[in-house]
């Protein structure tokens, strides 16, 4: 069989030793959840055999440093998230690495092709901010990634998986902080508007403002919603369409506590007067309101320097393991 190997492994000669068709190949390279496992398996199998991966797909992309850097993000609408990417953008050019930047609007199909993309355009690295706050989330790519040896940096939301590294919210404090605040100023009757029920993040911030409140607030109620403006709104709508407004509503993230002041605003409350508002994470621009809103801020100067870093100094030097930052958000009380 040696005698016979091509001198140059390629695509055509992995699939025709695997008998599968080269687009198989192809997609067991780029998109491996899309394969079935067995064929998969042999396919990797035959590659690694034939020196594919080490000697032309991984050799050839790995080879050169192409001082780039992918960014992806969820949602660049959500103030958080713009901001952070602008910011990363910054630190990398001061570093003298350039960025190819992503949206993924929520999507997993975007997200897959995406990170397709950024392996094609040989980026010496991805942060990235999955789709899903779930934990559990278990993208094909990674893998890939993993094994075409490209660091992954992953901001805000955490998955469960030794290859990446991470710069994380303390999500529990947050909800901690929050909680404490409420007591000081006296809060009896609190209602919290969260994101999902199966979303790590809220589960997180909610677990420490029930920390913090039980027992020591009249009334505590919590609403799941999602991370996004108009579901805030649908939800705080109803709460404020069949009982008076409570001392505190507590947005969980920025668009949240839009969705909930619009909410206020249509049912014709004076905010801080009528009815407060906490928010986790600033809401951008709030003096438009005619005051500040008491909340939770995270330095995203601080998170974007901490994911440059993360990200180039596993670029650069492969033995390197990953890392996790954990960046502790700050009360900001006026």
């Amino acid at each position: 069989m040696a005698a016979d190997r091509p001198l140059k492994a390629t695509l055509e000669s992995v699939a025709a030793l695997a008998n599968v068709s080269k687009i198989t190949v192809s997609r067991a390279f780029s998109q491996p959840d899309k394969v079935h496992p067995d064929t998969l398996d042999r396919i990797l199998k035959t590659a690694e055999s034939l020196g594919y991966v080490m000697n032309t797909a991984a050799r050839n992309l790995r080879a050169k440093a192409s001082k780039t850097i992918g960014i992806v993000n969820p949602d660049m609408a959500n103030p958080f998230f713009g901001a952070l990417t602008r910011l990363m953008t910054l630190e990398a050019q001061k570093a003298g690495y350039d960025t190819l930047v992503f949206d993924s609007y929520e999507s997993q199909e975007n997200e897959n092709r995406i990170i397709d993309k950024l392996i094609g355009y040989n980026v010496d690295a991805i942060i990235l901010s999955v789709i899903s706050s779930d934990r559990n989330y278990t993208p094909g790519y990674l893998k890939n990634l993993e094994r075409l040896g490209i660091p992954v940096v992953l901001v805000d939301r955490e998955l469960d998986g030794a290859f990446c590294s991470g710069v994380y919210i303390d999500n529990l404090d947050c909800g901690l902080q929050a909680g404490r605040y409420l007591l000081e100023q006296n809060s009896q009757k609190v209602v919290v508007v969260s994101g999902p029920e199966d979303s790590n993040v809220a589960k997180e911030r909610v677990t420490g403002l029930i920390a913090a409140l039980q027992g020591k607030v009249a009334s505590l109620e919590i609403i799941h919603a999602d991370f996004y403006m108009d579901a805030a709104l649908r939800v705080t709508n109803e709460y404020l369409d069949r009982q008076p407004p409570p001392d505190y509503f507590v947005g969980c993230n920025n668009q949240i506590s839009l969705g909930i002041i619009k909410s206020c605003v249509d049912h014709r409350l004076a905010l801080m007067k009528d009815v407060s508002l906490f928010g986790i994470d600033e809401v951008s621009n709030a003096a438009i309101y005619g005051f500040n809103f008491p909340c939770i801020s995270h330095d995203l100067h601080e998170i974007a320097w901490q994911a440059l870093g993360l990200a180039i100094r596993r670029a650069v030097d492969h033995d390197i393991k990953p890392g996790k930052v954990i960046v502790r958000g700050k009360l900001l009380s006026s």
